[in-house]
């Protein structure tokens, strides 16, 4: 199969879910939600290159090889469950590399895997010209993971079902006009957590999806979100499933002088507010057990495929 030359690279935004209501349990295990989602320019990168054999290799801060938890033969990091089925359904190789320059934590409730996923996804398109559209894309992507198919289109999204349909909402407003502080705090996660999170919810637990269809209706006006708007059904039981979670959002708030909100399936924190305000508050916070930073929009027409020079990724 033909491919690109050199070697290409993605950034893989975060997200925040400025909305999850969680409607209920489905007949098939799943979970139905809504949820109104914001990409963030907090980004990992991806790149992909020639090698004599398939590696997907993560790093961190100065290139130094990073372990992802929770991960294995019985459970494989998404990427490479993309990769498999681009093999088995499309006949790609496995002579390329794969990069993963981490920025987002990993099992933070950020999304990172998923954006990693979804950036891949669109990288191999490209670099074994695939002859598929967005929508064969997006299905793929809701094979692999639910939240991958959202990070294909990014920017501002409402989605729904398990997280696998997705419709693009108007750009959020200018970057100026709204952030979020996000935090990350060092906790003991539980195994599983996004699936023990979920376990843990009760039938009182559960929303109608009357927030996200007011943000949805708030954000098609043309007007940005509030600290009012957000909301996420996981608050209500996140406190007893992760451990230290409940001090970590106390001292989030006295930093912000707000109460924060759970971001996705935890344990990050977020809260909107004025960029001035909350940049204090990440100051203060980060490095103190934890990492924290300030976050605007990050917008779908800021994605581009870039073309870059080879660099020894199939090396080490």
């Amino acid at each position: 199969m033909s491919r690109s030359a050199g070697a290409l690279r993605l950034a893989a935004p975060a997200k925040i879910n400025l909305t999850l209501e969680v409607l209920g349990r489905r007949s098939d295990g799943f979970h139905d939600l809504v949820s109104v989602v914001q990409t963030v320019d907090l980004l990992d990168a991806v790149t992909i290159e020639a090698a004599p054999g398939r590696s997907v290799r993560f790093v961190g801060e100065g290139g130094r090889p990073l372990a992802v938890p929770g991960v294995g033969p019985s459970q494989p990091e998404l990427i490479a469950r993309a990769w498999d089925l681009l093999i088995d359904r499309y006949g790609v190789d496995d002579r390329a590399a794969v990069r993963v320059e981490k920025r987002i934590p990993v099992a933070a409730g950020l999304g990172g895997g998923s954006s990693d996923a979804a950036a891949f996804l669109r990288l191999a398109r490209r670099w074994w010209n695939l002859a598929l559209d967005d929508a064969e894309l997006a299905a793929l992507a809701a094979e692999i993971g639910s939240d991958v198919t959202l990070f294909l289109n990014g920017g501002t999204v409402v989605m729904e079902g398990r997280g696998e349909k997705v419709r693009s909402l108007p750009e959020a407003p200018a970057a100026d006009d709204w952030a979020a502080a996000v935090w990350s705090p060092e906790l003991p996660l539980p195994q599983a957590k996004t699936a023990t999170m979920f376990h843990a919810l009760r039938p009182t637990n559960f929303a109608g999806g009357r927030a996200s269809r007011a943000l949805v209706a708030r954000l098609e006006s043309g007007r940005p979100p509030r600290a009012d708007d957000v909301y996420n059904t996981f608050d209500a039981i996140a406190d007893e499933v992760l451990l230290g979670l409940r001090p970590a959002r106390r001292r989030f708030a006295a930093a912000l002088g707000a109460v924060p909100l759970l971001a996705g399936a935890g344990p990050a924190l977020f809260a909107l507010g004025d960029p001035e305000r909350l940049a204090s508050a990440v100051a203060s916070l980060d490095g103190q057990g934890g990492r924290a930073w300030l976050v605007r929009p990050f917008a779908r027409s800021a994605w581009a495929i870039q073309e870059v020079a080879p660099s020894s990724l199939g090396e080490g």
